[in-house]
């Protein structure tokens, strides 16, 4: 009986999960909205750049030499800031992984020919980002540092920008030859 009762209760759990993923945020764009509203800047991946500073400010290497070379106080204050850098980046890959979804939902409601099983790569996508997201925040609020975890969530957001790269190569290269039979007439 108990694992019945576990079963519908991660199922239960699921559900929410899943719900939760689905629910309409404030400014996100309805479906009938297109490309032409929306500001390239803002789908830009504007803080997964930053990561190679922040790998740096987390290595083992720099944590050493600021315990060797500064007062035990300040080491602990430069340590603690820097782990305070690093939440604020992944509140910035947050970001620009919702704003990869959204171009993603809005590659999908101008495709038809988006499969259910892409869908639920990309709702599978967002789990595994999500997860990893709360593993990492925290254990860097703990004191630790996650730096390989923080690494794989930086390569999470670096392969969907990819992806949302090529499916919006894809859907253009559909759209372009209707373009040019219009151009010549």
């Amino acid at each position: 009986m108990s694992d019945l009762a576990i079963s519908i209760a991660l199922a239960i759990a699921s559900l929410f999960v899943l719900l939760w993923l689905l629910r309409e945020r404030p400014g996100s764009p309805k479906p009938a909205q297109s490309l032409t509203g929306l500001e390239m800047e803002s789908v830009l991946l504007r803080h997964y750049w930053y990561f190679p500073q922040v790998r740096q400010a987390l290595s083992v290497s720099d944590r050493q030499y600021l315990l060797e070379r500064a007062v035990p106080v300040v080491a602990r204050k430069a340590l603690r800031e820097r782990r305070a850098v690093a939440r604020q980046f992944l509140s910035g890959l947050y970001e620009d992984f919702s704003n990869l979804e959204r171009l993603g939902r809005m590659i999908a409601a101008l495709s038809p020919a988006i499969s259910r099983r892409q869908e639920t790569e990309r709702i599978v996508l967002g789990l595994r980002f999500r997860w990893l997201y709360i593993w990492v925040w925290l254990r860097l609020s703990t004191g630790q540092v996650p730096l390989e975890q923080v690494g794989r969530l930086t390569d999470l957001v670096g392969g969907f920008a990819t992806r949302m790269e090529q499916a919006m190569a894809a859907i253009s290269a559909l759209s372009a030859p209707g373009l040019d039979s219009r151009l010549s007439v």
